[in-house]
């Protein structure tokens, strides 16, 4: 089973687009933080707002690409308003059967009951 999942991880890394443009931009991320971090000293590239984030992207990205590759792909959403409209609209159809069925089938106020 192990091999399985190998192959489809490797299968995935090799076709997957997304997957190459997360890996992609978390390379240059990588590139750019370091470029940036290397001219300053350690007191400044820590309060520095535009290498800090720089560096959550490159982790988001890094995350995305991880997650993608190890896992199954995401299945499409569930269509939940629809399964509910019909549901409801049968019920309510149900409810009106049942009610002119029920009106139809009472005897009339004015006639006497069989005893």
């Amino acid at each position: 089973m192990a091999s399985t999942q190998t192959y489809a991880v490797i299968a995935r890394l090799l076709d997957d687009d997304f997957l190459h443009e997360r890996i992609g931009d978390a390379a240059s991320g990588v590139r750019d933080v370091y470029q940036r971090a290397r001219g300053m000293p350690p007191e400044k590239a820590v309060q520095d707002k535009a290498l800090y984030d720089r560096v959550r992207q490159v982790a988001t990205s890094s995350v995305e690409a991880a997650r993608r590759a190890f896992a199954e792909p995401e299945p499409p959403p569930r269509r939940r308003g629809r399964v509910a409209l019909v549901l409801l609209a049968t019920g309510a159809v149900v409810v009106w059967a049942a009610r002119r069925y029920d009106a139809g089938a009472a005897p009339p106020s004015g006639a006497p009951t069989p005893a």
